[in-house]
């Protein structure tokens, strides 16, 4: 596991602030102390966790509350489900709140008045994307799926200035920083890890899922944002 270092530059916040990603844990114990040892390490304005912390192939969930808990000690956190959560939905929005993390679920909070923070559910509607963009101040959406940047996001909502995601686990194998394969993607998948468009960020993460999946070229990683106040 790596510690992945992006910095971004804006206008409206009205001071320097570091974020942490996190993805795509699906219940791996090893992964979750290490990406809790580097989170301390980095020491982050909030945590923003976007989704896939249990596995819904092998009904593996244990993992899930104590590791938010954890994050929720080192600094704010907040949480978007991915499509394990939805395809196996042994937590509900309520125990996700329970551990102190803030849940969001086609909804968002105000972050030290000038960011504001938002979640998308999969599977779930968007039209509340229309009055998120409309906030005045910097909007993150946790969207655990990259390819509704294009099927929705892109064009659709250009207001929302930083789109977070996980799901593609890299492409899996990458070859000359190209992705191979990715559920939703499927062969040669665009979105896979980097930022796109300097607004889509889609960070590797933590683990793959419980099936037996090559990974290569593509280590796991944390993702550090250096959030810049700027021109």
């Amino acid at each position: 596991m790596v510690i992945t270092e992006y910095t971004i530059k804006t206008s409206e916040i009205k001071q320097d602030y570091t974020f942490v990603m996190l993805s795509d844990l699906h219940d791996k114990h090893k992964s979750a102390e290490t990406a809790i040892r580097y989170t301390k390490m980095i020491k982050p304005d909030a945590i923003l966790v976007v989704g896939d912390l249990v596995d819904r192939h092998q009904k593996r969930h244990a993992e899930a509350l104590p590791f938010l808990r954890e994050c929720v000690e080192i600094a704010p956190t907040y949480f978007a489900f991915g499509n394990h959560e939805v395809k196996y939905p042994v937590y509900n929005e309520l125990d996700i709140a329970s551990t102190g993390t803030h849940m969001l679920s086609n909804s968002w909070d105000i972050f030290n008045d000038d960011i504001f923070i938002g979640g998308q559910k999969p599977l779930a509607d968007t039209d509340w994307l229309r009055d998120f963009e409309d906030c005045d101040g910097f909007t993150i959406l946790l969207d655990h799926h990259p390819e509704h940047y294009k099927q929705y996001l892109k064009d659709e909502h250009p207001e929302i200035d930083l789109i977070l995601s996980g799901h593609a686990h890299g492409g899996q194998i990458r070859i000359k920083n190209q992705g191979i394969f990715c559920p939703d993607q499927w062969l040669l998948p665009k979105y896979t890890k980097g930022i796109y468009d300097d607004r889509l960020l889609v960070g590797t993460g933590l683990s793959n899922t419980g099936y037996v999946v090559p990974r290569f070229g593509n280590p796991t990683e944390v993702v550090k944002i250096n959030l810049k106040k700027g021109e």
